[in-house]
C-alpha cells in the first residue's frame, strides 16, 4: 500500500486548480514513476504555469520531502514538464550533407535566435512517432512519413530507455530522438532555407536555417543538438559502417 502524500500549494495558486494540478497527466506520469524508487512525504507545490489554448498545466515547479529506500533524504526540487521530442533532419545535396534547423527566441539562455533540431513537447496521446512528426511539419515544413523516423533511442538503448536526461538536477524532462533523411535538389534545399513560422498563440518566431553538416555541428551549444548528431553519426557507422 502506497504511503499518503501531504500536498500543499502557493498561496498564489487558485484553489480551484489543485485538482487539475494532482490529476494533470505530467504530474501523475512523474509520480507514477518515482515512487517506484523514492519515499515521498510530502510535496509543495510551488508554481504552474499553463498551456495556452487549454488550461492544463505545462510546467509545475514543485519541492518534495523525499528520500531513497534506505532513508537518506534526497534534493526534491523538481520542474515537472512531461517528457519530448527531436528531430535531427539530415538533407544530401550533390554529395554533400547538410542539416534543416531552426532558429527562435530562448530568453532563458539569452539568445534570440537558438539554433536547434525541430522538437516539442510530447502530448496528451504519449505517441512520440505521431508528435515528431508534427514538430517536423509544424517547425520545419516538411512532410514525413512515420517510415522514414530513424529511432536513434532504440538503436542506442535497445528500448530501455524513452530517452535521454536533458537536465537531470531539476527537469523530470527525458527527449526521444529521432532523424529523417532527405534526398534533395539545389533548388529543394534553397526552398527549404529562411522560411519563417510564427505562432502567436504559443508566442513562437521560428525560422529554418540550412547548414553544411560540419558547420552547423560547431555551432551547437543546444545539448538535443549535439546528442542527436552523436548518436546518428553510430547510427551510420552501425548500419553503413561510416559516418559524418
Amino acid at each position: 500500500m502506497e504511503e499518503k502524500i501531504e500536498y500543499t500549494f502557493a498561496s498564489e495558486i487558485d484553489e480551484a486548480d489543485y485538482g487539475v494540478i494532482l490529476e494533470s497527466r505530467i504530474f501523475q506520469e512523474w509520480l507514477s514513476v518515482t515512487r517506484t524508487k523514492f519515499k515521498i512525504t510530502k510535496i509543495h507545490f510551488a508554481s504552474v504555469d499553463y498551456l495556452s489554448k487549454v488550461h492544463h498545466p505545462l510546467f509545475i515547479k514543485l519541492k518534495a520531502t523525499a528520500m531513497l529506500p534506505d532513508g537518506r533524504p534526497v534534493h526534491g526540487i523538481v520542474l515537472v514538464r512531461g517528457n519530448a521530442v527531436g528531430v535531427l533532419v539530415v538533407l544530401r545535396c550533390e554529395g554533400k550533407k547538410y542539416l534543416l534547423l531552426v532558429r527562435q527566441p530562448r530568453f532563458p539562455i539569452s539568445e534570440q535566435a537558438s539554433l536547434e533540431i525541430p522538437a516539442g513537447i510530447l502530448d496528451w496521446t504519449g505517441d512520440y512517432r505521431k508528435v515528431a512528426l508534427s514538430e517536423l511539419e509544424e517547425e520545419a515544413q516538411i512532410k514525413a512519413d512515420d517510415s522514414e523516423l530513424i529511432d536513434l533511442m532504440d538503436f542506442w538503448y535497445k528500448g530501455k530507455s524513452d530517452g535521454f536526461a536533458a537536465s537531470c538536477g531539476l527537469l523530470d524532462e527525458r527527449i526521444r530522438l529521432y532523424a529523417i533523411e532527405r534526398d534533395v535538389t539545389p533548388e529543394q534545399l534553397k526552398a527549404m532555407d529562411g522560411r519563417d513560422q510564427q505562432y502567436t498563440d504559443e508566442i513562437e518566431w521560428i525560422k529554418t536555417v540550412v547548414l553544411p553538416y560540419e558547420e552547423a555541428a560547431h555551432q551547437f551549444v543546444d545539448g538535443k543538438n549535439l546528442i542527436a548528431l552523436f548518436l546518428y553519426e553510430r547510427w551510420e557507422r552501425a548500419t553503413r559502417g561510416q559516418c559524418c
